[in-house]
Protein backbone atom coordinates (compact mmCIF):
# COMPACT_ATOMS: atom_id res chain seq x y z
CA UNK A 1 0.00 0.00 0.00
CA UNK A 2 2.73 2.46 0.94
CA UNK A 3 4.55 1.75 -2.23
CA UNK A 4 1.51 2.23 -4.27
CA UNK A 5 1.14 5.66 -2.47
CA UNK A 6 5.07 6.36 -3.30
CA UNK A 7 4.21 5.18 -7.17
CA UNK A 8 1.85 7.48 -7.37
CA UNK A 9 3.36 10.52 -5.97
CA UNK A 10 5.91 9.92 -7.78
CA UNK A 11 4.17 10.12 -10.80
CA UNK A 12 2.77 13.13 -10.08
CA UNK A 13 5.38 14.94 -9.25
CA UNK A 14 6.74 13.96 -13.10
CA UNK A 15 3.29 15.38 -14.53
CA UNK A 16 4.20 18.50 -12.55
CA UNK A 17 7.52 19.28 -13.98
CA UNK A 18 6.35 18.12 -17.85
CA UNK A 19 3.81 20.40 -17.13
CA UNK A 20 5.76 23.21 -15.57
CA UNK A 21 8.78 22.24 -18.80
CA UNK A 22 6.14 22.78 -21.49
CA UNK A 23 4.44 26.59 -19.86
CA UNK A 24 7.78 27.96 -19.71
CA UNK A 25 8.18 26.57 -23.19
CA UNK A 26 5.17 28.04 -24.38
CA UNK A 27 5.86 30.96 -22.61
CA UNK A 28 9.53 31.42 -24.17
CA UNK A 29 7.77 30.47 -27.46
CA UNK A 30 5.97 34.02 -26.89
CA UNK A 31 9.01 36.13 -26.25
CA UNK A 32 10.76 34.74 -29.34
CA UNK A 33 8.01 34.71 -31.37
CA UNK A 34 7.74 38.32 -30.85
CA UNK A 35 11.13 39.06 -31.69
CA UNK A 36 11.02 37.51 -34.68
CA UNK A 37 7.76 38.81 -36.11
CA UNK A 38 9.15 42.46 -35.36
CA UNK A 39 12.47 41.25 -37.19
CA UNK A 40 10.30 39.38 -40.34
CA UNK A 41 7.72 43.05 -40.49
CA UNK A 42 10.90 44.65 -42.50
CA UNK A 43 10.42 42.09 -45.33
CA UNK A 44 6.61 42.44 -47.35
CA UNK A 45 7.50 38.57 -48.98
CA UNK A 46 7.50 37.40 -45.36
CA UNK A 47 4.19 38.70 -44.85
CA UNK A 48 2.06 35.72 -45.57
CA UNK A 49 4.73 33.50 -43.52
CA UNK A 50 4.49 36.13 -40.67
CA UNK A 51 0.45 35.71 -40.55
CA UNK A 52 0.79 31.82 -40.18
CA UNK A 53 3.34 32.44 -37.54
CA UNK A 54 1.09 34.90 -35.80
CA UNK A 55 -2.01 32.83 -35.44
CA UNK A 56 0.28 29.82 -34.54
CA UNK A 57 1.79 32.10 -31.56
CA UNK A 58 -1.80 33.33 -30.78
CA UNK A 59 -2.94 29.93 -30.36
CA UNK A 60 -0.54 28.50 -28.19
CA UNK A 61 -0.91 32.14 -26.18
CA UNK A 62 -4.55 31.17 -25.65
CA UNK A 63 -4.19 27.72 -25.17
CA UNK A 64 -2.00 28.39 -22.32
CA UNK A 65 -4.00 31.07 -21.04
CA UNK A 66 -6.75 28.13 -20.74
CA UNK A 67 -4.80 25.97 -18.84
CA UNK A 68 -3.58 28.82 -15.83
CA UNK A 69 -7.34 29.66 -16.12
CA UNK A 70 -6.37 33.84 -16.35
CA UNK A 71 -7.80 35.94 -19.20
CA UNK A 72 -6.15 37.16 -22.00
CA UNK A 73 -7.33 39.95 -22.53
CA UNK A 74 -5.44 43.36 -21.49
CA UNK A 75 -6.52 46.80 -20.95
CA UNK A 76 -5.34 49.84 -22.84
CA UNK A 77 -5.49 53.34 -23.00
CA UNK A 78 -6.51 53.00 -26.49
CA UNK A 79 -9.67 50.46 -26.07
CA UNK A 80 -12.61 52.57 -26.68
CA UNK A 81 -11.62 54.19 -30.03
CA UNK A 82 -10.03 51.30 -31.29
CA UNK A 83 -12.89 49.14 -31.26
CA UNK A 84 -15.26 51.37 -31.89
CA UNK A 85 -13.85 52.30 -35.06
CA UNK A 86 -13.64 48.22 -35.62
CA UNK A 87 -17.61 48.02 -34.57
CA UNK A 88 -18.58 50.74 -36.78
CA UNK A 89 -16.84 49.54 -40.17
CA UNK A 90 -17.88 46.44 -39.25
CA UNK A 91 -21.79 48.06 -39.84
CA UNK A 92 -21.09 49.94 -42.80
CA UNK A 93 -20.47 46.37 -44.30
CA UNK A 94 -23.74 45.94 -45.60
CA UNK A 95 -24.25 49.24 -46.83
CA UNK A 96 -21.13 48.52 -49.25
CA UNK A 97 -21.10 48.44 -52.89
CA UNK A 98 -19.03 45.08 -52.68
CA UNK A 99 -19.78 43.73 -48.89
CA UNK A 100 -17.50 40.58 -49.40
CA UNK A 101 -14.65 42.33 -50.38
CA UNK A 102 -15.39 45.06 -47.31
CA UNK A 103 -15.73 42.44 -44.86
CA UNK A 104 -12.63 40.94 -45.76
CA UNK A 105 -10.52 44.33 -45.87
CA UNK A 106 -12.27 44.76 -42.56
CA UNK A 107 -11.04 41.13 -41.51
CA UNK A 108 -7.33 42.00 -41.89
CA UNK A 109 -7.59 45.04 -39.64
CA UNK A 110 -9.12 42.98 -37.31
CA UNK A 111 -6.07 41.00 -37.62
CA UNK A 112 -3.59 43.57 -37.18
CA UNK A 113 -5.33 44.69 -33.77
CA UNK A 114 -4.85 41.35 -32.64
CA UNK A 115 -1.28 41.34 -33.16
CA UNK A 116 -1.21 44.65 -30.96
CA UNK A 117 -3.72 43.17 -28.35
CA UNK A 118 -1.23 39.74 -28.63
CA UNK A 119 1.72 41.81 -27.89
CA UNK A 120 0.83 43.86 -25.41
CA UNK A 121 -0.42 40.50 -23.45
CA UNK A 122 3.25 39.37 -24.03
CA UNK A 123 5.06 42.14 -23.07
CA UNK A 124 2.85 42.95 -20.01
CA UNK A 125 3.06 39.31 -18.37
CA UNK A 126 6.27 38.01 -19.97
CA UNK A 127 8.65 40.47 -19.42
CA UNK A 128 9.25 41.45 -15.73
CA UNK A 129 12.93 42.96 -16.48
CA UNK A 130 12.22 44.32 -19.87
CA UNK A 131 14.71 42.43 -21.62
CA UNK A 132 12.00 41.30 -24.23
CA UNK A 133 11.61 45.38 -25.06
CA UNK A 134 15.37 45.28 -25.56
CA UNK A 135 15.44 42.59 -28.09
CA UNK A 136 12.66 43.76 -29.69
CA UNK A 137 14.22 47.18 -30.03
CA UNK A 138 17.53 44.68 -31.27
CA UNK A 139 15.05 43.43 -34.28
CA UNK A 140 14.06 47.00 -35.27
CA UNK A 141 17.62 48.29 -35.67
CA UNK A 142 18.85 44.69 -37.17
CA UNK A 143 15.57 44.68 -39.40
CA UNK A 144 16.44 48.72 -40.56
CA UNK A 145 19.73 48.11 -41.14
CA UNK A 146 19.36 44.74 -43.22
CA UNK A 147 16.36 47.19 -45.20
CA UNK A 148 18.37 49.97 -45.52
CA UNK A 149 21.27 47.81 -46.87
CA UNK A 150 19.24 45.91 -49.45
CA UNK A 151 17.93 49.28 -50.28
CA UNK A 152 20.78 51.20 -51.56
CA UNK A 153 22.78 47.83 -53.07
CA UNK A 154 19.68 47.50 -54.96
CA UNK A 155 19.64 51.29 -56.05
CA UNK A 156 23.45 50.87 -56.85
CA UNK A 157 23.00 48.15 -58.60
CA UNK A 158 19.78 49.27 -61.11
CA UNK A 159 21.65 52.29 -62.12
CA UNK A 160 20.12 54.73 -59.61
CA UNK A 161 21.89 58.63 -59.69
CA UNK A 162 21.60 61.52 -57.27
CA UNK A 163 20.30 63.42 -60.45
CA UNK A 164 16.86 62.57 -61.27
CA UNK A 165 14.61 59.26 -59.48
CA UNK A 166 14.12 57.43 -62.67
CA UNK A 167 15.63 54.94 -60.43
CA UNK A 168 14.53 54.80 -56.84
CA UNK A 169 15.48 52.80 -53.89
CA UNK A 170 12.78 50.30 -52.68
CA UNK A 171 11.96 47.86 -50.14
CA UNK A 172 12.19 43.99 -51.05
CA UNK A 173 9.78 42.82 -53.31
CA UNK A 174 8.01 46.32 -52.99
CA UNK A 175 8.71 49.20 -53.87
CA UNK A 176 9.84 53.08 -52.85
CA UNK A 177 6.63 53.91 -51.23
CA UNK A 178 6.79 50.74 -48.59
CA UNK A 179 10.34 51.62 -47.94
CA UNK A 180 9.94 55.60 -47.10
CA UNK A 181 7.89 54.50 -44.84
CA UNK A 182 9.42 51.48 -42.69
CA UNK A 183 12.03 54.85 -42.96
CA UNK A 184 9.70 56.80 -41.52
CA UNK A 185 8.98 54.45 -38.76
CA UNK A 186 11.91 53.79 -37.12
CA UNK A 187 13.99 56.92 -37.65
CA UNK A 188 13.03 58.36 -33.98
CA UNK A 189 13.55 54.59 -32.43
CA UNK A 190 17.33 54.58 -34.08
CA UNK A 191 17.99 58.35 -32.48
CA UNK A 192 16.63 56.92 -29.15
CA UNK A 193 18.37 54.01 -29.11
CA UNK A 194 21.68 56.15 -29.28
CA UNK A 195 20.62 58.14 -26.88
CA UNK A 196 19.92 55.63 -24.82
CA UNK A 197 22.69 53.10 -25.40
CA UNK A 198 26.19 53.86 -22.96
CA UNK A 199 28.52 51.38 -25.07
CA UNK A 200 30.86 53.41 -27.87
CA UNK A 201 30.11 50.29 -30.14
CA UNK A 202 26.39 49.90 -29.51
CA UNK A 203 26.51 53.53 -30.30
CA UNK A 204 28.47 52.77 -33.13
CA UNK A 205 25.79 50.59 -34.62
CA UNK A 206 23.20 52.95 -34.21
CA UNK A 207 24.69 55.91 -35.97
CA UNK A 208 25.80 53.14 -39.34
CA UNK A 209 22.07 52.16 -39.15
CA UNK A 210 20.56 55.81 -38.71
CA UNK A 211 23.30 56.67 -41.54
CA UNK A 212 21.72 53.84 -43.90
CA UNK A 213 18.22 54.83 -42.99
CA UNK A 214 19.40 58.17 -43.77
CA UNK A 215 21.07 57.62 -47.34
CA UNK A 216 18.14 55.10 -48.32
CA UNK A 217 15.47 57.83 -47.67
CA UNK A 218 17.09 59.97 -49.93
CA UNK A 219 17.76 57.17 -52.41
CA UNK A 220 13.94 56.49 -52.13
CA UNK A 221 13.39 60.07 -53.70
CA UNK A 222 9.87 60.36 -51.79
CA UNK A 223 8.73 63.40 -50.84
CA UNK A 224 5.97 62.54 -48.34
CA UNK A 225 8.43 60.70 -46.45
CA UNK A 226 10.06 63.71 -46.01
CA UNK A 227 7.55 65.74 -45.50
CA UNK A 228 6.73 62.93 -42.40
CA UNK A 229 10.59 63.75 -40.83
CA UNK A 230 9.35 67.03 -40.83
CA UNK A 231 6.37 67.33 -39.07
CA UNK A 232 8.56 64.49 -36.42
CA UNK A 233 10.65 67.57 -35.95
CA UNK A 234 8.75 69.91 -35.65
CA UNK A 235 6.38 67.70 -33.18
CA UNK A 236 9.07 67.32 -30.73
CA UNK A 237 9.74 70.51 -30.78
CA UNK A 238 6.23 71.16 -29.46
CA UNK A 239 6.10 68.35 -27.03
CA UNK A 240 9.51 69.39 -25.47
CA UNK A 241 8.84 72.85 -26.08
CA UNK A 242 11.46 74.02 -27.35
CA UNK A 243 10.64 77.40 -29.46
CA UNK A 244 14.27 77.34 -31.04
CA UNK A 245 14.29 73.96 -31.95
CA UNK A 246 10.67 74.35 -33.87
CA UNK A 247 12.57 77.37 -35.41
CA UNK A 248 15.61 76.10 -36.63
CA UNK A 249 13.27 72.78 -37.98
CA UNK A 250 11.43 75.01 -39.69
CA UNK A 251 14.58 77.02 -41.20
CA UNK A 252 16.19 74.09 -42.00
CA UNK A 253 12.88 72.88 -43.98
CA UNK A 254 12.66 76.09 -45.56
CA UNK A 255 16.32 75.45 -46.52
CA UNK A 256 16.06 72.43 -48.33
CA UNK A 257 13.27 73.05 -50.36
CA UNK A 258 15.03 76.43 -51.65
CA UNK A 259 18.20 73.90 -52.20
CA UNK A 260 15.69 71.41 -54.33
CA UNK A 261 14.00 73.80 -56.18
CA UNK A 262 17.28 75.91 -57.16
CA UNK A 263 19.09 72.43 -58.04
CA UNK A 264 16.35 71.66 -60.20
CA UNK A 265 16.40 74.74 -62.21
CA UNK A 266 19.78 73.55 -63.29
CA UNK A 267 18.77 69.95 -64.94
CA UNK A 268 18.70 68.07 -61.30
CA UNK A 269 15.32 66.56 -59.55
CA UNK A 270 13.44 67.78 -61.89
CA UNK A 271 10.99 64.64 -61.79
CA UNK A 272 11.25 65.05 -58.13
CA UNK A 273 9.71 68.80 -58.25
CA UNK A 274 6.75 67.75 -60.80
CA UNK A 275 3.94 68.44 -58.94
CA UNK A 276 1.53 66.39 -61.29
CA UNK A 277 0.83 63.39 -58.96
CA UNK A 278 -0.24 66.05 -55.97
CA UNK A 279 -2.82 67.50 -59.26
CA UNK A 280 -3.81 64.45 -59.80
CA UNK A 281 -4.26 63.02 -56.11
CA UNK A 282 -6.84 66.24 -55.76
CA UNK A 283 -8.47 65.52 -58.86
CA UNK A 284 -9.11 61.82 -57.62
CA UNK A 285 -10.08 63.30 -53.60
CA UNK A 286 -12.69 65.62 -55.43
CA UNK A 287 -14.48 62.79 -56.87
CA UNK A 288 -14.26 60.83 -53.41
CA UNK A 289 -15.70 63.76 -51.80
CA UNK A 290 -18.63 63.39 -53.84
CA UNK A 291 -19.03 59.73 -53.30
CA UNK A 292 -19.08 60.64 -49.43
CA UNK A 293 -21.34 63.64 -49.80
CA UNK A 294 -23.90 60.77 -50.89
CA UNK A 295 -23.30 58.59 -48.35
CA UNK A 296 -22.13 60.55 -45.27
CA UNK A 297 -22.66 57.87 -42.58
CA UNK A 298 -21.71 54.52 -43.55
CA UNK A 299 -19.93 55.29 -46.95
CA UNK A 300 -19.63 53.65 -50.22
CA UNK A 301 -17.46 50.35 -49.03
CA UNK A 302 -14.70 49.62 -47.14
CA UNK A 303 -10.99 49.25 -48.47
CA UNK A 304 -8.48 50.47 -51.12
CA UNK A 305 -10.15 48.72 -54.28
CA UNK A 306 -13.89 50.09 -53.16
CA UNK A 307 -12.89 53.44 -55.50
CA UNK A 308 -11.53 51.62 -58.53
CA UNK A 309 -14.61 49.45 -58.45
CA UNK A 310 -16.65 52.38 -58.46
CA UNK A 311 -15.25 54.61 -61.03
CA UNK A 312 -13.41 52.42 -63.17
CA UNK A 313 -15.23 53.51 -66.24
CA UNK A 314 -14.19 57.03 -65.74
CA UNK A 315 -10.65 56.02 -65.39
CA UNK A 316 -10.62 54.01 -68.10
CA UNK A 317 -12.17 56.85 -70.24
CA UNK A 318 -9.09 59.19 -68.95
CA UNK A 319 -6.23 56.76 -69.15
CA UNK A 320 -4.99 58.17 -72.27
CA UNK A 321 -4.65 61.87 -70.78
CA UNK A 322 -1.91 63.60 -69.48
CA UNK A 323 -0.64 62.87 -65.76
CA UNK A 324 -2.11 65.74 -64.40
CA UNK A 325 -5.47 65.13 -65.88
CA UNK A 326 -6.02 61.39 -65.12
CA UNK A 327 -8.01 59.89 -62.03
CA UNK A 328 -5.69 57.78 -60.13
CA UNK A 329 -7.43 54.39 -59.77
CA UNK A 330 -7.43 54.70 -55.28
CA UNK A 331 -7.66 57.54 -52.94
CA UNK A 332 -4.30 57.48 -52.50
CA UNK A 333 -4.71 58.39 -48.79
CA UNK A 334 -5.38 56.10 -46.00
CA UNK A 335 -7.72 58.60 -44.27
CA UNK A 336 -9.64 59.20 -47.37
CA UNK A 337 -10.44 55.89 -47.85
CA UNK A 338 -11.79 54.99 -44.40
CA UNK A 339 -13.93 58.59 -44.84
CA UNK A 340 -15.63 57.84 -48.33
CA UNK A 341 -15.13 54.10 -47.50
CA UNK A 342 -16.69 54.15 -43.73
CA UNK A 343 -18.47 57.70 -43.32
CA UNK A 344 -17.39 60.26 -41.19
CA UNK A 345 -18.11 57.93 -37.72
CA UNK A 346 -15.15 56.18 -38.72
CA UNK A 347 -12.89 58.98 -39.29
CA UNK A 348 -13.61 60.41 -36.24
CA UNK A 349 -12.67 57.08 -34.14
CA UNK A 350 -9.37 56.17 -36.25
CA UNK A 351 -8.17 60.01 -35.67
CA UNK A 352 -8.95 59.16 -32.07
CA UNK A 353 -7.80 56.40 -31.90
CA UNK A 354 -3.74 57.91 -32.99
CA UNK A 355 -4.28 61.11 -31.47
CA UNK A 356 -5.11 59.27 -28.16
CA UNK A 357 -1.90 56.73 -28.72
CA UNK A 358 0.31 59.87 -29.49
CA UNK A 359 -0.69 61.46 -26.19
CA UNK A 360 -0.25 58.22 -23.68
CA UNK A 361 3.16 57.82 -25.38
CA UNK A 362 4.37 61.74 -25.22
CA UNK A 363 3.35 62.04 -21.91
CA UNK A 364 5.78 63.16 -19.28
CA UNK A 365 8.44 64.35 -22.33
CA UNK A 366 9.06 67.09 -21.13
CA UNK A 367 10.34 66.03 -17.56
CA UNK A 368 12.71 63.59 -19.22
CA UNK A 369 16.51 63.90 -18.71
CA UNK A 370 17.84 62.81 -22.03
CA UNK A 371 20.71 61.32 -19.96
CA UNK A 372 19.14 59.34 -17.66
CA UNK A 373 15.54 58.51 -19.48
CA UNK A 374 16.79 54.89 -20.31
CA UNK A 375 14.16 53.29 -21.67
CA UNK A 376 11.71 55.84 -21.06
CA UNK A 377 12.79 57.44 -24.05
CA UNK A 378 11.44 55.30 -25.99
CA UNK A 379 7.92 55.87 -25.96
CA UNK A 380 8.43 59.53 -27.09
CA UNK A 381 9.99 57.95 -29.98
CA UNK A 382 7.40 55.74 -30.61
CA UNK A 383 4.76 58.66 -30.57
CA UNK A 384 7.02 60.82 -33.12
CA UNK A 385 7.03 57.39 -35.47
CA UNK A 386 3.05 57.03 -35.27
CA UNK A 387 2.92 61.05 -36.00
CA UNK A 388 5.26 60.41 -39.09
CA UNK A 389 3.16 57.40 -39.75
CA UNK A 390 -0.07 58.73 -40.01
CA UNK A 391 1.85 61.31 -42.18
CA UNK A 392 2.70 59.59 -44.85
CA UNK A 393 -0.65 57.55 -45.20
CA UNK A 394 -2.47 60.91 -45.77
CA UNK A 395 -0.75 60.77 -49.13
CA UNK A 396 -0.76 57.13 -49.81
CA UNK A 397 -2.55 53.75 -48.60
CA UNK A 398 0.51 51.96 -46.42
CA UNK A 399 -1.81 50.77 -43.11
CA UNK A 400 -1.38 47.33 -44.50
CA UNK A 401 0.91 44.05 -44.51
CA UNK A 402 4.16 43.58 -42.67
CA UNK A 403 3.89 48.14 -42.18
CA UNK A 404 1.05 47.55 -39.91
CA UNK A 405 2.05 44.90 -38.07
CA UNK A 406 5.26 46.53 -37.31
CA UNK A 407 3.49 49.62 -36.02
CA UNK A 408 0.90 47.64 -34.11
CA UNK A 409 3.85 45.83 -32.32
CA UNK A 410 5.86 49.43 -31.54
CA UNK A 411 2.40 50.51 -30.25
CA UNK A 412 2.17 47.67 -27.84
CA UNK A 413 5.80 48.22 -27.09
CA UNK A 414 5.40 52.06 -26.58
CA UNK A 415 2.42 51.84 -24.20
CA UNK A 416 3.49 48.68 -22.11
CA UNK A 417 6.92 50.51 -21.56
CA UNK A 418 4.02 53.30 -20.33
CA UNK A 419 2.08 51.06 -18.04
CA UNK A 420 5.39 49.75 -16.53
CA UNK A 421 6.51 53.22 -15.19
CA UNK A 422 3.36 54.20 -14.36
CA UNK A 423 2.97 50.81 -12.18
CA UNK A 424 6.17 51.96 -10.47
CA UNK A 425 5.39 55.10 -10.09
CA UNK A 426 1.98 54.20 -8.83
CA UNK A 427 3.87 51.57 -6.11
CA UNK A 428 6.18 54.15 -4.61
CA UNK A 429 3.64 56.91 -4.52
CA UNK A 430 2.03 54.18 -1.90
CA UNK A 431 4.79 53.79 -0.17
Amino acid sequence: MKQDIEIQSGSSDVKESVNFRSKRAIRELQRYGLVGLTFMSFFPFLFHYQEYAFFALLAAGLSLCWIDRSMPLVRTPIDVPLLGFIGWVLCTVPFAIDPAYSFSEWRKFVAHVLIFYWGTFVLRHYDKDRTLIRQVVWAVILGSLALSGYALEDFISRGGTWRDRLVRAGAPTSDYNWLTTYLVLVLPILIAWVFIRQSVRMRMLGLVTLLAVLLAQVAAYTRAGWVAHIVQAISLGIATGRKRLIIGFFVGAIAMGAAVVTFSKIGYQQETMDPWTLQARVKTWKLGLNDLIEHPLVGVGYGNYTFFKMHTAEIEAEKHKTAEEKVLPGLHSTFAIILVGSGVPALFFIVWTMARTIRELMGGVRALDLREAGILLLPPAIALSVIGFMVRNAFDYMFAGTLASLFWILVAAGLSIKARAQGVSKEVSDI
